[in-house]
């Protein structure tokens, strides 16, 4: 059966990458981020001072802002906020710059399915581009798991995720050199249910799965990040190879 994005005809295909950096003159890094025709620009401040009633002795204080595409923050935005700072706060190096603070600005630009996962993706973009240490680099893939065809689709559309029967959201680092995600390569926390394997950083899903179909999407999505990683990684040299010509000429 053909997916509802007539743009695609696998299942497992993702839509077009585009990325941009230094984007924002009065950010210290900034990038975009989009996945087909989702959009998202994200900006980066610090490490800089911070007030003190929000400043911690041994390590930077992460503060994440998400704004909408139109209207003012809501409920899914704050979730946004969450999930966005409880991945990235293990991930940035925050005890090299301590009692100062780095402000991450989400905004959505436009959406089209999977805006979490861009609004990961920009993130680590933004963060490469301010020069914040981190522990790793993240990427991000969100999957469906159609109702019709019980098929699992990598980064669906608005309309394909109206006909899901689950939606999972992972985000992994670029340390893991497995070819699988599996049952015994995937240890679950007892107190919280989460995937403890060190390559998933972050999971959320929603719906109706059994084990076996969030394990066969996690693989999916492991597999689909490689090629997200790849991206950044070629973003990232591209960049600083247009600013080691500059600084010759």
């Amino acid at each position: 059966m053909s997916r509802l994005d007539r743009t695609r005809t696998s299942p497992h295909q993702l839509r077009p990458f585009f990325s941009s950096q230094n984007l924002l003159n009065r950010a210290d890094g900034s990038a975009q981020f989009d996945f087909g025709g989702s959009s998202v620009i994200c900006s980066v401040v610090g490490p800089a001072e911070v007030k003190i009633r929000d400043e911690k002795l041994d390590r930077a204080t992460i503060e994440i802002v998400a704004r909408p595409l139109v209207g003012l923050p809501g409920v899914k935005d704050k979730t946004l906020e969450r999930n966005i700072r409880e991945t990235l706060e293990p991930l940035i190096l925050s005890g090299l710059h301590p009692r100062t603070g780095i402000q991450i600005v989400v905004q959505t630009m436009k959406e089209d399915g999977c805006i979490l996962s861009t609004a990961f993706n920009a993130a680590i973009l933004a963060l490469l581009d301010a020069g914040i240490p981190l522990k790793s680099i993240l990427a991000s893939v969100t999957c469906i798991i159609d109702s019709r065809t019980n098929q699992i689709l990598l980064d669906p559309t608005i309309e394909e995720t109206t006909h899901a029967k689950s939606t999972h959201v992972f985000v992994f680092d670029n340390k893991v050199s497995i070819s699988s995600i599996n049952p015994e390569d995937v240890a679950m926390d007892e107190d919280s249910k989460e995937p403890s394997h060190t390559g998933i950083l972050f999971s959320d899903s929603t719906g109706l799965f059994t084990e076996d179909e969030f394990f066969e999407c996690a693989n999916a999505c492991f597999k689909a990040a490689q090629a997200v990683h790849g991206f950044i990684r070629t973003a990232v040299s591209k960049k600083l190879e247009k600013e080691y010509q500059q600084t010759r000429a």
